[in-house]
């Protein structure tokens, strides 16, 4: 996850708030078995399978349970992933020209040449053949979200 992005003193705020509502025993941690419910506390909606790899991850020593510091990690995790999200659907808004849900594939080839990766002719077209995998010449927004989150772009 990229460091770059920070939440705003509010999210935070409303975070740390969220955090201590659950945080029932008063010791300073909540269970990562809350953190779904303590996510749509804060109108965030995560998938299960996503909440216990990030809090895997940040709960290094398998205890179940995390740390406001730990807690507010994910939520901003939570936060840059999606507007990661809303940039890339507008992207995608922008280069769907016909409202139709959907990118040419000759769009897409345009995209990643002048994206400056040195991205060889082949490597291209393998990309593309990946993405448009029934060969319909063009990429609806899911295909695109995974070709550009596997290229970094």
């Amino acid at each position: 996850m990229s460091d770059e992005f920070r939440a705003t003193e509010k999210q935070i705020s409303d975070a740390k708030q969220a955090f201590c509502n659950f945080d029932k025993k008063k010791e300073g941690t909540v269970s990562c078995k809350d953190l779904g419910a303590i996510f749509k506390s804060l109108g965030l909606v995560m998938k299960d399978d996503k909440i216990k790899d990030w809090s895997d991850e940040v709960d290094e020593e398998a205890t179940g349970r995390l740390s406001c510091e730990q807690w507010l990690k994910l939520f901003e995790w939570k936060l840059k992933e999606d507007l990661d999200e809303r940039e890339l659907k507008e992207a995608f808004r922008v280069l769907d020209k016909e409202k139709k849900g959907v990118i040419k594939v000759d769009v897409l080839r345009w995209i990643l040449k002048s994206l400056g990766d040195e991205l060889t002719e082949d490597e291209i077209e393998n990309m593309i053949a990946e993405t448009d995998t029934d060969g319909s010449g063009t990429v609806d927004y899911e295909e695109f979200k995974c070709l550009m989150m596997s290229s970094d772009a």
